[in-house]
This record gives C-alpha cells, structure tokens and sequence, in this order.
C-alpha cells in the first residue's frame, strides 16, 4: 500500500510540475495583414524561449517584387561595410529595390526581398508581425567576386554576411519610413 501511496505522490507532483510549466507562454499576436494569415507555431532562437507563437503574415509580392503591406512601413534596410585591409567602416542605407553603389567601395548592392520578423514557410518566407524583432532581407551584391545573393539578418550577421578578402557587408537594422 505505502508503494502505491508514493507513486501516486510522484505521478501528482509531476502533473503539477508539468502544468506550471505551461504558464510563461506568449499569446499570438493579432497583426494587421495584406494576405492570408496562419497560426502556427515556432521556436525563438536565442530568446530563452521554448516555444513561440505567432500569426504568419504570408508575404505576396507587388509588381516590384516587394510586399506593399512591408513597403507601406519600411524604406530600406541599414548595413556596415567593412574595408579588411584598413579595418575601416562605414555604415549605409539601402532603399529597396535601388541599385544603390556603396561608396568608397567597387560594390553595389540591391534589396529585393524583406521581412521585419523573418520566418521560413514551405514555400518561401513570411513575417511573425510588422515590427522588427528577426529582420532579414534578400539582397544581391556586385562588383567583386565572388558575388553574393541571399539572405541577411540583423540578429544573426555571422550567418550570412558578404564576406570576401577584401569587403565584410552585414546588415545592421530595418530603417522604417
């Protein structure tokens, strides 16, 4: 009798644990949207959090190929280029879908994609919400091989930077209008 008695005490002590654990979780945020929303769940890296819920916001792109909702809120992105022999710096703005040439540098660098909450989907990528907590934008740089053309994020910079012998591009923030 006393062992049923402790087994008991042990499988209600880990209902209890288990349940409190439950209660730090966030609730889905409700976005304005452009286009079809999802909830879905995901995780949040480097946040503490164990799960994360979020209203996708799928993102269609205009003839420009940007979303309008995304160009309604956001101009361009910021970056900082950095000279590898001089270890000189200077940051810039990239208007979207600009050619846009990075001075002092042959580089020239165009935004063709952008989301303020980056998330991948099975078919592309789409955005948590409007505001900028993972910002990633598809961009194409030229001028010195190799080229690049791919994603960059301002939470994770050493992911996908442009980095060559000469040049180090990262993306440093999502400039709003």
């Amino acid at each position: 009798m006393k062992r049923y008695l402790v087994l008991f005490l042990c499988v209600l002590l880990f209902f209890i644990v288990a349940c409190s654990q439950n209660s730090g979780k966030k609730k889905a945020q409700n976005v304005p949207i452009a286009s079809t929303v999802h909830d879905r769940q995901g995780v949040a890296a480097n946040s503490g959090e164990t799960e994360r819920k979020c209203m996708l916001i799928e993102l269609s792109a205009n003839r420009d190929g940007m979303d309008s909702s995304i160009l309604e809120l956001y101009e361009g992105i910021s970056i900082r280029v950095t000279n590898r022999k001089t270890q000189l710096f200077q940051d810039a703005f990239i208007p979207f879908m600009t050619l846009t040439k990075l001075e002092g540098t042959p580089l020239t660098m165009i935004v063709t994609g952008f989301s303020p909450d980056f998330i991948m989907t099975g078919s592309g990528y789409a955005t948590c919400s409007y505001e900028p907590i993972n910002p990633g934008a598809r961009v194409k740089i030229t001028g010195v091989m190799p080229e690049f053309e791919g994603w960059m994020f301002v939470n994770f910079p050493n992911i996908h930077p442009y980095d060559n012998p000469d040049y180090y591009v990262v993306m440093t923030g999502a400039v709003k209008k």
